[in-house]
C-alpha cells in the first residue's frame, strides 16, 4: 500500500492491516470515511487525467423524465474503458441491467463467486423483506412482573432511547423512560416499590458475534455485538469501542428510569426462558422497514445480523450468523433466484469466506426496479444516495466521479481486499440502470484506490445518453 495520510493512529492502521474481513470503510459516522482519510490525487483513465475535486454539491436523485436506455454497445464501451484502471483488483465482476425492463446490457464475470463485503446486506434485506417479519410493524420491548422481579423482555429493538422515545426518529423511537413510566405506575398500583430487573432474551437467541469476528472489530467500533435488546446510543461507531454487554446496559438504563419514578430497582441477570409474568407496559420501535433502511444506510452489521436472525427464527431457524446466512440463501432460492456461487458465512458481509456473484445482486435489484417485487422496492428506496447520505455521503465528491453525485443510489461494501457497489444509477437522459460491481484481490493503490475506481466506473454510466 502506498503511503497515505490517515486520520487515525499508526497503531490502528497496523491493526486494521491484519484483518482480511474488516469492513472498516463502511461505518457511519466515523473517522475512516473517504473525505477525511483520503489524500486526493489525480487518476488517469484512457489517457485522460482527472484532478481531485475539493468540494462538490450534493443532491438527492433527480425527478427527471425517463428517456431511452443506452445501448448494450454504449454500456460495454463505457465499462470496459473504466476497467482499464489499474486500481481495480482481480477478479472484478460487473453486471449492468436496464432497470425498467431487466434486460442485461453488460456482464463480466457476473457468475463468479466473488467476495461481496457489505453488499451482502442486499441479499439479507431481500430475505428479510420476504419473511414473516412484518415490514410495517415495529418491534416491541415489554416489561413483565414475576413475583418481585421485573423482566425487561427483548423484542428485537436495538435502537431504544435511554429516556423518552421520539416519534420523529427511527433510532430512539421507543424509549425505556416511557416503558419505565408505564411499569412504575402499574407497580405502584400493586403496592410494589422495590424490584429486581432481569433481562429476557428468549426471542431469537444466538451468539453475540458471528464466527470469525475478531476482538479488534469490537475494539475499534466497526461493529456492535448482535443482540435483540440495545440502546440507540450504543450503535456501532468507529470512534468508540463497542460495549461489552449491550443487553445489560439497556437494563441498567431501565433501572435508572424506574428509580426516577420512585421504584427502587437493581439489575439481576439475563434469562432465556419465555416470559410468563404479568405485563406492566410496552414500547414499540419504528417499523421494521425503517429499521432495515437505517441499517442499510449506515451499513450497520449487528443490526442486519439481528434482523436476519429474527426473520429466520420466525421460520423455525435458530442459531448463529452462519445459520441465518443459510436461511437467507434458502429464501433467495425459494423466491426463484439462482443461488449458484452463494455462500453466506454471516448476513452482513463482515466474515471472511462469504461469496456472492454480482449476478444475484442484479437479479434481486431488477425485480425491485421493474415493479415485479414491490416489497423489495420499498427497501431499495432507502439505500444511500451518492454525495448526499449514508455510507455514500462523502463519495462522488472527487473529480473522477463527481458526475455521479446525486445520481447513484446504492449499497456500499469495503474490505481491505474487496470493494463493491450495487444499486441504481440514473443516466444523462434520466433512464435508470441497475448495476453491481465487485473487485477483489490486492489493490495497487489500496482499498481507497479500489473504491475510487468503482465510483468512476459507475459515474461514467450516469454520463451515458
Amino acid at each position: 500500500m502506498k503511503k497515505r495520510t490517515w486520520a487515525v493512529s499508526g497503531a490502528l492502521v497496523a491493526a486494521l492491516a491484519g484483518y482480511g474481513a474488516l469492513d472498516a470503510y463502511d461505518v457511519v459516522p466515523g473517522v475512516l470515511t473517504l473525505a477525511p482519510t483520503n489524500s486526493p490525487k489525480a487518476v488517469t483513465v484512457e489517457g485522460k487525467t482527472y484532478e481531485p475535486l475539493q468540494k462538490a454539491a450534493s443532491a438527492p436523485l433527480p425527478s427527471a423524465s425517463v428517456g431511452a436506455a443506452p445501448s448494450a454497445n454504449e454500456v460495454k464501451k463505457s465499462v470496459e474503458a473504466s476497467l482499464k484502471n489499474p486500481w481495480f483488483g482481480s477478479p472484478t465482476a460487473v453486471t449492468v441491467r436496464d432497470a425498467s425492463t431487466g434486460t442485461v446490457l453488460y456482464e463480466h464475470d457476473s457468475s463468479k463467486a466473488t467476495t461481496p463485503a457489505s453488499v451482502t446486506k442486499l441479499a439479507s434485506a431481500f430475505a428479510i423483506a420476504h419473511s414473516k417479519l412484518d415490514l410495517d410493524k415495529g418491534l416491541t420491548t415489554r416489561a413483565a412482573l414475576e413475583g418481585s422481579t421485573v423482566e425487561l423482555v427483548a423484542g428485537g429493538d436495538m435502537t431504544l432511547a435511554e429516556g423518552a422515545g421520539d416519534a420523529t426518529k427511527v433510532a430512539g423511537r421507543a424509549g425505556l423512560g416511557d416503558l419505565a413510566a408505564q411499569s412504575a405506575a402499574a407497580l405502584k398500583k400493586q403496592g410494589v416499590t422495590k424490584v429486581t430487573v432481569d433481562t429476557n432474551t428468549s426471542y431469537a437467541p444466538g451468539p453475540n458475534k458471528a464466527k470469525g469476528w475478531e476482538d479488534a472489530l469490537f475494539d475499534y467500533g466497526f461493529t456492535a455485538r448482535i443482540t435483540t435488546l440495545a440502546l440507540a446510543s450504543e450503535r456501532a461507531d468507529n470512534r468508540t469501542p463497542a460495549v461489552a454487554d449491550p443487553t445489560k446496559d439497556a437494563a441498567q438504563a431501565f433501572v435508572k428510569e424506574l428509580g426516577k419514578r420512585g421504584i427502587t430497582a437493581t439489575y439481576g441477570k439475563n434469562v432465556t426462558t419465555p416470559a410468563a409474568g404479568q405485563q406492566l407496559g410496552s414500547v414499540t420501535s419504528a417499523p421494521v422497514l425503517d429499521l432495515l433502511g437505517l441499517a442499510l444506510q449506515d451499513s450497520d452489521n449487528s443490526m442486519v445480523e439481528s434482523l436476519a436472525r429474527q426473520a429466520a427464527a420466525l421460520d423455525g431457524v435458530h442459531g448463529d450468523s452462519a445459520a441465518a446466512g443459510t436461511w437467507v440463501t434458502s429464501v433467495l432460492k425459494r423466491e426463484g433466484v439462482d443461488v449458484s456461487g452463494v455462500k453466506l458465512v454471516d448476513t452482513s458481509g463482515l466474515s471472511s469466506g462469504t461469496t456472492l456473484p454480482v449476478r444475484v445482486l442484479g437479479d434481486v435489484l431488477t425485480r425491485a426496479s421493474t415493479g415485479k417485487d414491490t416489497t423489495y422496492a420499498r427497501v431499495i428506496e432507502r439505500l444511500p444516495v451518492s454525495a448526499w447520505n449514508g455510507t455514500l455521503h462523502d463519495r462522488y465528491m472527487r473529480a473522477e466521479s463527481q458526475d455521479g453525485a446525486g445520481l447513484v443510489r446504492a449499497k456500499t461494501g469495503s474490505l481491505p481486499d474487496a470493494s463493491s457497489l450495487a444499486g441504481l444509477a440514473t443516466t444523462e437522459n434520466g433512464h435508470p440502470l441497475v448495476f453491481a460491481v465487485t473487485t477483489n484481490g490486492t489493490f495497487s493503490d489500496g482499498a481507497i484506490g479500489a473504491k475510487t475506481a468503482v465510483d468512476h466506473l459507475v459515474a461514467e454510466l450516469t454520463k451515458l445518453p
